[in-house]
């Protein structure tokens, strides 16, 4: 007997619950790291690349291996747990201590594993969608989504509370999200059980080179995005002298447009293929850079905001379910893969953002992103060439 449609309903639920917990503990611990290594503990700038390098490093090892556990049938449910607890351990560290070579440490091992907690969580979800009558391209789009929504009332809060109560009352919020978190999927998120054949299957399915180069778009998009987001608060005030709040009304203008984009993808997928969605998504992205660059006024700015939600709502509604299709039986290395690849776009994007600022402007950014766009859309075209060449070789539907 099917499951009724008010159980998946209340089973979607229970996983958009989730998705904004654990989207909320990133929230309010990742754009604080920064300024809580020069401001709290005192060191050099330098000391924040050499810290975000060792924990994205270490976390893609980590959450990569721990993704091929969930696809060989270790419970996602018990790695989600083990992630989060990893996260919490770390912020206890970071409330009590000031020394950097514990921190270092701490986010390593620690946090590292917490960079897991994500793709557990797309993994445990991917999989309880796989095992009902779901619209897996709605449900993905959806978890995203809450994502989105999570960022958009994490970071003010965060910030609010380090001025208020100082970093360990932000990193004492986050513990509590975290812990949240863990008491949700301990009693109210079920185990999900995995077919056994497709877990032998898993051991014969190999990423093909296709696979790599959507992968390579993942990074690609997020690179462009991070890039523009890193250098709008020093363009803006430092370099145009625009009023004080625009930053922080830009980026809540495209977080509130983009929400409905990502949702409104499932809709479009209908008619229009995946793949050709996310060139789209580049093309408004390289639209978006070139407007920015040539922007002068906020008004400028704060329409351009459209064409960026559009960009990234249609990126971040179709990138994840698109990957996941690519291996249907690897749905936790997909998850984390897809993860990381955004991690990775951050650490490209952030880095790149002063590389260019230190030898040309904040402005010429822009232009950095709008490379990283058209490289992604060449990585796209490359996706659906030898993703041709692999179906008419082996035709598996995917």
């Amino acid at each position: 007997m099917l499951p009724s449609p008010s159980a998946h309903l209340a089973s979607t639920k229970l996983f958009i619950v989730l998705s904004i917990l654990t989207g909320l503990v990133g929230a309010f611990i990742n754009p604080l790291m920064s300024y809580f290594l020069v401001d709290s503990l005192d060191v050099p700038p330098i000391y924040i690349g050499l810290y975000t390098i060792s924990l994205t490093i270490s976390g893609i090892v980590i959450s990569q291996w721990l993704g091929s556990l969930a696809d060989k049938g270790t419970s996602s449910r018990k790695l989600y747990l083990l992630a989060t607890a990893g996260t919490v351990l770390a912020l206890v560290i970071y409330s009590n201590t000031q020394s950097f070579i514990v921190v270092l440490i701490a986010g390593v091992i620690l946090m590292a594993l917490g960079n897991a907690t994500t793709p557990q969580m797309l993994t445990l979800g991917r999989q309880w969608a796989g095992n009902n009558t779901v619209n897996i391209t709605q449900f993905n789009a959806r978890i995203r989504a809450c994502f989105s929504f999570a960022w958009m009332l994490g970071p003010p809060l965060g910030f609010m509370l380090v001025a208020s109560v100082g970093f360990s009352g932000a990193f004492s919020v986050a513990i509590f999200f975290g812990l949240l978190g863990m008491l949700f999927v301990t009693f109210f998120v079920p185990e999900q059980q995995i077919d056994e054949s497709k877990q032998q299957s898993t051991k014969m399915q190999k990423a093909p080179l296709s696979f790599w180069y959507l992968g390579a778009a993942v990074v690609m998009g997020s690179t462009a995005n991070t890039m523009y987001t890193s250098a709008l608060p020093l363009y803006t005030l430092n370099e145009l002298k625009l009023p004080s709040y625009t930053p922080g009304v830009l980026m809540g203008i495209v977080a509130c447009i983009e929400i409905p984009v990502m949702l409104f993808t499932t809709r479009l997928s209908r008619w229009v293929n995946k793949k050709d969605l996310m060139i789209i998504s580049f093309m408004f992205g390289l639209v978006f850079y070139i407007g920015i660059f040539n922007a002068t006024l906020f008004w400028h700015f704060a329409l351009l905001q459209l064409l960026n939600a559009v960009f990234y709502g249609l990126y971040a509604g179709i990138g994840l379910t698109l990957m996941q299709e690519q291996l249907p039986q690897r749905i936790g290395f997909t998850s984390a893969f897809y993860s990381n690849g955004i991690k990775i776009g951050l650490m490209f994007g952030s880095t790149g953002a002063g590389f260019i600022a230190q030898f040309f402007s904040f402005k010429h950014t822009s232009v950095g992103s709008a490379i990283a766009a058209i490289l992604g859309v060449i990585c796209l075209l490359l996706f659906s060439r030898f993703k041709c060449q692999e179906s008419s070789i082996s035709p598996i539907s995917n």
